[in-house]
């Protein structure tokens, strides 16, 4: 049965609308003008909104979304198609002056929840500007937002502001693309974390490559030593890693002696080849763990890793860690290394 908002407290109106889903909020909110402010007045806030590009029908398509506790909640999308079929064509307004013809599907999950998406012939850009404009509006959102790009764009980048965290799936581009890679993130200028997906290797990239200026990155694909080598930012993980006894012996001497890596917070390696720690240990300083003095250290370390990539990585600094210091501050650090992986936490004194 319908309900005339308008004809319930005021209160009763806002609380229905609250208690809402969020895809029913966003349509909620292009019906009227009243309806718009009825949802603003509601306060609906959300803790991180996301918007993702992907190809669908041979045709990209905009998602808008919800992320609570690393986790997608659909709230609209738009198939940016070249024409409309016009027996369904119906107005979209968003905000004050943008208007776009639409056709509207609709349909329910395997969860029985409702979903919808629209269809829209114009201007890719202005669409996904308004449509920001839209749920910054509705949704008092002022945050950084995320961004997945899981198609290679053709033309212009999606057209989203203040973009914070970055994924890319080359999987679903199918070929790697270095260039577009840099090209992403000197469009998003303001980007703090990035993730990479891929299955085919990580290309060449310059030394002076703004991917390694990225505060915290993940690298899901094969990939060298060059990718540490050259990092300058906090956080890095890097998945299927050839790397080399030497390599990781030259990245432990430079933090060392203070010559790089001044704002290094952690470094996680999954590596391809096997790795002799023996070797690595025996070319450095080290204190190994007391566990009669288990209070020198700290108990754990907690590492958020772009949340993109849902990861949250806990670190039990027992006696797999052994702890080596910077020789100009005497900071410390802690060092496991096993025939897999290497990992270097940086204590936050």
């Amino acid at each position: 049965m319908p309900i005339n908002f308008f004809k319930l407290p005021l209160v009763l109106s806002r609380l229905i609308v609250a208690e809402s889903e969020y895809p029913e909020i966003f349509l909620l909110s292009l019906c009227s003008r009243r309806t718009k402010v009825l949802v603003k007045k509601a306060v609906v806030k959300i803790s991180k909104l996301a918007y993702r590009l992907e190809k669908c029908e041979r045709y990209n398509e905009f998602k808008i979304g919800v992320v609570i506790d690393n986790k997608w909640f659909p709230i609209t999308s738009v198939l940016h198609r070249d024409t409309l079929a016009l027996a369904t064509i119906f107005t979209m307004k968003l905000g004050d002056d943008y208007e776009a013809d639409t056709n509207l599907d609709q349909w329910c999950d395997e969860d029985g929840k409702f979903l919808h998406r629209m269809e829209c012939a114009n201007e890719p850009m202005a669409v996904q500007k308004a449509l920001q404009d839209h749920m910054n509006s509705i949704f008092h959102y002022s945050e950084t937002n995320q961004l997945y790009l899981w198609t290679k764009c053709e033309g212009c980048m999606p057209n989203v502001r203040n973009v914070g965290e970055i994924e890319i799936r080359f999987d679903n581009i199918l070929v790697f693309d270095t260039q577009f890679l840099e090209n992403v993130l000197t469009t998003y200028s303001d980007h703090q974390n990035l993730s990479v997906i891929s299955v085919d290797p990580l290309g060449e990239l310059s030394n002076d490559s703004p991917v390694y200026q990225v505060q915290k990155i993940n690298i899901a694909c094969p990939c060298g030593p060059e990718h540490f080598h050259n990092f300058v930012g906090k956080n890095v993980r890097l998945e299927w890693t050839t790397v080399t006894e030497q390599d990781l012996i030259q990245f432990l001497h430079k933090w060392i002696s203070n010559e790089a890596y001044h704002d290094l917070e952690s470094m996680s390696i999954v590596s391809e080849n096997v790795i002799d720690g023996d070797m690595v240990r025996q070319e450095i300083e080290f204190e190994e763990y007391d566990p009669d003095e288990p209070e020198k250290r700290p108990t754990e370390v907690v590492i958020d890793m772009p949340c993109i990539s849902s990861m949250r990585l806990e670190y039990h600094l027992n006696e797999d860690f052994v702890e080596v210091k910077r020789i100009t501050d005497g900071r410390r650090a802690f060092l496991s290394i096993r025939n897999d992986s290497f990992d270097f936490l940086v204590h936050r004194n």
